[in-house]
């Protein structure tokens, strides 16, 4: 079952690695979407490759 975004929050500010790396990739993907004017649903998708990845 996954998360509320409540409780990721609840987590994010609860523990200051999750909360660095929470930062540190809403950054880059600030930075790629700025960068590469693509669309919000194309780093959506991007994100989810990537998440697939991590399995592998």
């Amino acid at each position: 079952m996954p998360f509320t975004d409540q409780e990721y929050f609840e987590v994010i500010e609860k523990n200051e690695i999750v909360k660095k790396a929470y930062e540190n990739i809403k950054q880059i993907c600030f930075d790629l979407q700025k960068q590469t004017k693509c669309p919000e649903d194309d780093l959506k998708d991007f994100l989810e490759f990537i998440a697939r990845q991590l399995n592998k």
